[in-house]
């Protein structure tokens, strides 16, 4: 599975948020962190029009007694394309594909779904820099 890359912090270092996680739960370092329930959390998979909160700055082990993960917010991530490919500028969000971005649609900008706008431009299986908006 392809994570997104932490490429540079924003602000004062970037944004960490603490989320909720279940103890079962395994997340990657770099996974896309998906919101189910208030300040509750899991990684990623396939679905799309998800909402997306933050990148998972550590790894979290299924069954490991941890129900807590920090995501990071306010910074510029590297992800891999996933559909038709994105240009500068674009809004992206989580494709269908785990951990990939594709150019967000109406619907994504109307619900808050992107994770960031395309600072470069990228075809399909590519790899391009994100400005995050979560």
């Amino acid at each position: 599975m392809v994570q997104a890359e932490i490429w540079r912090l924003l602000g004062n270092n970037g944004d960490r948020v603490s989320f909720i996680v279940a103890d079962g739960n395994a997340i990657a370092m770099g996974d896309f962190l998906e919101l189910t329930n208030p300040m509750t959390v899991i990684a990623h998979s396939t679905n799309v029009d998800v909402p997306i909160v933050g990148i998972a700055a550590h790894e979290k082990k299924a069954s490991d007694g941890h129900v807590l993960i920090t995501g990071i917010t306010n910074c510029v991530f590297k992800s891999k394309i996933d559909g038709a490919g994105v240009t500068i500028g674009d809004l992206a969000s989580v494709g269908s594909t785990a951990d990939e971005v594709e150019t967000a649609s109406t619907l994504d900008f109307e619900k808050g779904w992107t994770v960031g706008f395309s600072y470069e431009t990228a075809s399909a299986g590519e790899t391009a820099l994100f400005r995050s908006t979560f």
